[in-house]
Protein backbone atom coordinates (compact mmCIF):
# COMPACT_ATOMS: atom_id res chain seq x y z
CA UNK A 1 0.00 0.00 0.00
CA UNK A 2 1.22 3.64 -0.77
CA UNK A 3 3.10 4.82 1.91
CA UNK A 4 1.04 7.90 2.01
CA UNK A 5 -2.21 5.99 2.41
CA UNK A 6 -0.80 4.12 5.46
CA UNK A 7 -0.03 7.49 6.85
CA UNK A 8 -3.23 8.55 6.76
CA UNK A 9 -5.02 5.14 7.93
CA UNK A 10 -2.37 6.06 10.92
CA UNK A 11 -3.91 9.15 11.46
CA UNK A 12 -7.65 8.06 11.60
CA UNK A 13 -6.46 4.95 14.22
CA UNK A 14 -5.45 8.33 16.75
CA UNK A 15 -8.61 10.28 15.84
CA UNK A 16 -10.57 7.34 17.03
CA UNK A 17 -8.89 6.65 19.98
CA UNK A 18 -9.20 10.10 20.64
CA UNK A 19 -12.79 10.40 20.06
CA UNK A 20 -13.87 7.51 22.09
CA UNK A 21 -12.06 9.18 25.34
CA UNK A 22 -13.59 11.86 24.79
CA UNK A 23 -17.04 10.46 24.47
CA UNK A 24 -16.14 8.33 27.70
CA UNK A 25 -15.61 11.29 29.18
CA UNK A 26 -18.45 13.62 28.38
CA UNK A 27 -20.38 10.35 29.53
CA UNK A 28 -19.07 10.70 32.56
CA UNK A 29 -19.68 14.24 33.12
CA UNK A 30 -21.91 13.49 36.17
CA UNK A 31 -20.71 10.87 38.03
CA UNK A 32 -19.72 11.25 41.45
CA UNK A 33 -15.56 11.25 41.40
CA UNK A 34 -15.03 10.41 37.71
CA UNK A 35 -11.28 11.18 36.52
CA UNK A 36 -11.37 12.74 33.32
CA UNK A 37 -8.81 10.65 30.71
CA UNK A 38 -6.55 11.53 27.94
CA UNK A 39 -5.31 9.64 25.67
CA UNK A 40 -0.73 9.16 25.18
CA UNK A 41 0.62 8.04 21.55
CA UNK A 42 3.76 7.23 20.68
CA UNK A 43 6.06 7.50 17.56
CA UNK A 44 6.76 4.14 16.10
CA UNK A 45 9.20 4.27 13.22
CA UNK A 46 8.80 1.57 9.89
CA UNK A 47 12.20 1.76 7.53
CA UNK A 48 10.72 1.41 4.19
CA UNK A 49 12.47 1.05 0.28
CA UNK A 50 12.07 4.17 -1.27
CA UNK A 51 12.93 4.27 -4.98
CA UNK A 52 14.25 7.71 -6.89
CA UNK A 53 16.03 8.93 -9.83
CA UNK A 54 19.63 7.25 -8.21
CA UNK A 55 18.31 3.91 -7.47
CA UNK A 56 16.79 2.39 -4.04
CA UNK A 57 17.27 4.09 -0.81
CA UNK A 58 15.96 3.46 3.00
CA UNK A 59 13.41 5.77 4.51
CA UNK A 60 11.96 5.46 7.76
CA UNK A 61 8.18 6.28 7.94
CA UNK A 62 6.97 7.66 11.44
CA UNK A 63 3.95 6.36 12.51
CA UNK A 64 1.77 6.53 15.82
CA UNK A 65 0.35 4.26 18.17
CA UNK A 66 -1.68 4.34 20.54
CA UNK A 67 0.50 4.27 24.25
CA UNK A 68 -1.29 4.54 27.33
CA UNK A 69 -4.44 7.11 28.57
CA UNK A 70 -3.50 8.76 31.80
CA UNK A 71 -6.12 10.03 34.08
CA UNK A 72 -6.30 13.83 35.07
CA UNK A 73 -6.12 13.63 38.87
CA UNK A 74 -7.46 17.26 40.30
CA UNK A 75 -10.49 17.22 42.30
CA UNK A 76 -13.96 17.83 41.01
CA UNK A 77 -16.29 20.53 42.28
CA UNK A 78 -17.90 19.52 46.23
CA UNK A 79 -21.30 20.29 46.18
CA UNK A 80 -23.74 20.14 49.11
CA UNK A 81 -26.49 17.06 49.31
CA UNK A 82 -27.22 17.28 53.24
CA UNK A 83 -26.98 13.34 53.28
CA UNK A 84 -25.16 12.75 56.60
CA UNK A 85 -23.42 9.44 54.53
CA UNK A 86 -22.28 11.57 51.61
CA UNK A 87 -18.46 12.26 52.01
CA UNK A 88 -16.06 13.57 49.82
CA UNK A 89 -11.71 14.71 50.38
CA UNK A 90 -10.82 17.87 49.49
CA UNK A 91 -7.56 17.30 48.12
CA UNK A 92 -5.43 14.38 47.03
CA UNK A 93 -6.74 10.73 48.39
CA UNK A 94 -8.93 8.04 48.08
CA UNK A 95 -11.40 5.90 50.31
CA UNK A 96 -10.56 2.22 50.50
CA UNK A 97 -13.55 -0.31 50.20
CA UNK A 98 -13.97 -3.83 50.63
CA UNK A 99 -15.10 -6.22 47.22
CA UNK A 100 -14.61 -9.57 46.42
CA UNK A 101 -11.62 -9.02 44.38
CA UNK A 102 -9.94 -7.20 47.07
CA UNK A 103 -9.31 -3.71 48.45
CA UNK A 104 -10.34 -1.22 45.27
CA UNK A 105 -9.75 2.74 45.88
CA UNK A 106 -12.58 5.33 44.94
CA UNK A 107 -12.98 8.72 45.30
CA UNK A 108 -16.98 8.44 45.58
CA UNK A 109 -18.19 9.29 48.60
CA UNK A 110 -21.84 8.63 48.20
CA UNK A 111 -22.25 6.19 50.86
CA UNK A 112 -25.04 4.38 52.95
CA UNK A 113 -25.87 1.63 55.35
CA UNK A 114 -26.96 -2.24 54.36
CA UNK A 115 -29.32 -4.10 56.00
CA UNK A 116 -26.50 -5.09 58.48
CA UNK A 117 -25.71 -1.61 59.48
CA UNK A 118 -22.37 -1.43 57.23
CA UNK A 119 -21.55 1.64 56.01
CA UNK A 120 -21.13 0.74 52.15
CA UNK A 121 -20.89 2.73 48.96
CA UNK A 122 -23.29 2.80 46.00
CA UNK A 123 -22.41 -0.56 44.81
CA UNK A 124 -23.16 -2.06 47.92
CA UNK A 125 -19.10 -2.89 49.07
CA UNK A 126 -18.26 -2.36 52.40
CA UNK A 127 -15.82 1.00 52.88
CA UNK A 128 -13.16 0.33 55.45
CA UNK A 129 -11.38 2.54 58.45
CA UNK A 130 -8.12 2.93 58.90
CA UNK A 131 -7.38 -0.06 60.73
CA UNK A 132 -8.62 -2.14 57.58
CA UNK A 133 -11.84 -3.38 59.19
CA UNK A 134 -15.27 -2.75 58.10
CA UNK A 135 -17.66 -0.19 59.67
CA UNK A 136 -20.51 -1.06 61.14
CA UNK A 137 -23.46 1.32 63.29
CA UNK A 138 -26.17 -0.41 65.74
CA UNK A 139 -29.58 0.48 65.03
CA UNK A 140 -29.29 2.99 67.94
CA UNK A 141 -26.84 4.89 66.50
CA UNK A 142 -28.53 7.66 64.36
CA UNK A 143 -26.36 10.75 65.24
CA UNK A 144 -23.38 10.11 62.92
CA UNK A 145 -20.83 12.38 62.59
CA UNK A 146 -17.70 12.86 60.36
CA UNK A 147 -14.78 14.90 61.48
CA UNK A 148 -12.89 16.72 58.68
CA UNK A 149 -9.92 14.03 59.59
CA UNK A 150 -12.17 11.13 58.89
CA UNK A 151 -12.90 10.48 62.18
CA UNK A 152 -16.68 8.90 62.74
CA UNK A 153 -18.67 9.41 66.21
CA UNK A 154 -22.20 8.89 67.21
CA UNK A 155 -23.99 8.49 70.34
CA UNK A 156 -21.65 6.07 71.37
CA UNK A 157 -18.67 8.08 71.04
CA UNK A 158 -16.00 7.63 68.68
CA UNK A 159 -16.83 4.85 66.70
CA UNK A 160 -13.86 4.41 63.54
CA UNK A 161 -11.54 6.78 61.32
CA UNK A 162 -12.09 6.15 57.60
CA UNK A 163 -9.49 5.33 55.48
CA UNK A 164 -7.72 7.60 53.33
CA UNK A 165 -4.81 7.04 51.28
CA UNK A 166 -2.98 8.18 48.28
CA UNK A 167 -0.28 6.29 46.23
CA UNK A 168 3.65 7.42 44.89
CA UNK A 169 2.36 7.08 41.31
CA UNK A 170 -1.60 7.77 40.96
CA UNK A 171 -1.00 7.10 37.22
CA UNK A 172 -0.45 3.39 38.41
CA UNK A 173 -4.23 2.93 39.51
CA UNK A 174 -6.45 1.57 36.70
CA UNK A 175 -10.13 2.31 36.77
CA UNK A 176 -12.05 -1.11 36.50
CA UNK A 177 -15.74 0.57 36.38
CA UNK A 178 -18.30 1.83 38.91
CA UNK A 179 -16.27 4.43 40.08
CA UNK A 180 -13.46 1.79 41.50
CA UNK A 181 -9.88 1.94 40.87
CA UNK A 182 -7.45 -1.18 41.43
CA UNK A 183 -3.61 -0.99 41.67
CA UNK A 184 -0.50 -3.42 42.92
CA UNK A 185 1.22 -0.25 44.76
CA UNK A 186 1.25 -0.28 48.60
CA UNK A 187 -1.30 2.64 49.52
CA UNK A 188 0.59 5.43 51.62
CA UNK A 189 -1.29 7.81 54.51
CA UNK A 190 -2.37 10.94 53.16
CA UNK A 191 -1.09 14.31 55.01
CA UNK A 192 -3.52 17.13 55.38
CA UNK A 193 -6.35 15.72 53.54
CA UNK A 194 -9.97 17.02 54.75
CA UNK A 195 -12.74 14.79 54.78
CA UNK A 196 -16.15 16.69 54.65
CA UNK A 197 -19.68 15.41 55.63
CA UNK A 198 -22.72 15.82 53.41
CA UNK A 199 -20.92 16.55 50.22
CA UNK A 200 -20.19 14.79 47.22
CA UNK A 201 -17.37 15.82 44.66
CA UNK A 202 -18.11 15.97 41.24
CA UNK A 203 -16.76 14.48 37.97
CA UNK A 204 -13.66 16.91 36.81
CA UNK A 205 -14.86 16.69 33.30
CA UNK A 206 -15.28 20.15 31.43
CA UNK A 207 -17.99 19.84 29.01
CA UNK A 208 -16.83 22.48 26.84
CA UNK A 209 -13.26 21.62 26.76
CA UNK A 210 -14.40 18.20 25.48
CA UNK A 211 -16.86 19.23 22.95
CA UNK A 212 -13.97 21.63 21.63
CA UNK A 213 -11.55 18.72 21.69
CA UNK A 214 -14.18 16.51 19.91
CA UNK A 215 -14.34 19.39 17.07
CA UNK A 216 -10.99 19.08 16.88
CA UNK A 217 -10.48 15.29 16.43
CA UNK A 218 -12.91 15.13 13.83
CA UNK A 219 -11.66 17.92 11.61
CA UNK A 220 -8.39 15.88 11.89
CA UNK A 221 -10.18 12.67 11.03
CA UNK A 222 -12.31 14.39 8.17
CA UNK A 223 -8.40 15.64 6.47
CA UNK A 224 -7.17 12.19 6.54
CA UNK A 225 -9.81 10.78 5.23
CA UNK A 226 -9.69 13.25 2.14
CA UNK A 227 -6.26 12.51 1.90
CA UNK A 228 -7.22 9.01 1.74
CA UNK A 229 -9.47 9.35 -0.98
CA UNK A 230 -7.30 11.69 -2.91
CA UNK A 231 -4.32 8.85 -2.87
CA UNK A 232 -7.12 6.08 -3.40
CA UNK A 233 -8.26 8.30 -6.71
CA UNK A 234 -4.50 8.91 -7.66
CA UNK A 235 -4.28 5.15 -7.71
CA UNK A 236 -7.15 4.40 -9.94
CA UNK A 237 -6.10 7.29 -12.77
CA UNK A 238 -2.54 5.53 -12.51
CA UNK A 239 -4.02 2.23 -13.19
CA UNK A 240 -6.42 3.35 -16.14
CA UNK A 241 -3.93 5.45 -17.81
CA UNK A 242 -1.29 2.38 -17.63
CA UNK A 243 -4.26 0.41 -19.53
CA UNK A 244 -4.48 2.94 -21.63
CA UNK A 245 -0.67 3.00 -22.50
CA UNK A 246 -0.69 -0.58 -22.91
CA UNK A 247 -3.63 -0.93 -25.14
Amino acid sequence: MDNALLLSLSNQMVARRTMEVIANNIANMNTTGFKRESPVFEEYLVEVDVQGELGSSKEQLSFVRDALAVHDMSSGVLTTTGNKFDVAIEGDGFFAVSTPGGTRYTRNGNLGLDDTGRLVNSSGHPVLDDGGAEIVFTPEETQILIARDGTISTEQGIRNKLQVVGFENPQALKLIGNSLWETDDTPIPVAGNVVAQGMLEQSNVQPVVEMVRMMETLRSYQSSTELLNAGEELSRRAVQKLGEVRA
